[in-house]
């Protein structure tokens, strides 16, 4: 699927950063949403997803090295879901 020049990738390994966050710029765009990305630390990225309102519709922490870290892939899926629905990460 391409979305706004963004293409979701069909299979995303839980343990690779780069297909895990395009999956969630392409959700974003797709659901009208805007990604700010911060470095919170040397292992992992804080994401702000603004609405069109420019109100935080959620906050999730995205490691950058999520094979050391699955449970915390997890909790990004399941912070997620209420935006993207549920098994975001496996579609």
């Amino acid at each position: 699927m391409v979305v706004k020049g963004y293409s979701l990738p069909r299979v995303v390994e839980r343990d690779d950063y780069a297909a895990i966050r395009d999956r969630i710029i392409g959700l974003s765009h797709l659901h009208g949403l805007r990604c700010d990305w911060a470095e919170t630390t040397r292992r992992q990225r804080f994401l702000l997803l603004w609405d069109s309102g420019g109100r935080v519709a959620a906050r999730a922490i995205v490691p950058l090295y999520p094979g050391e870290t699955p449970h915390l892939v997890d909790s990004l899926e399941r912070g997620l879901a209420h935006l993207f629905g549920d098994d975001w990460l496996k579609d």
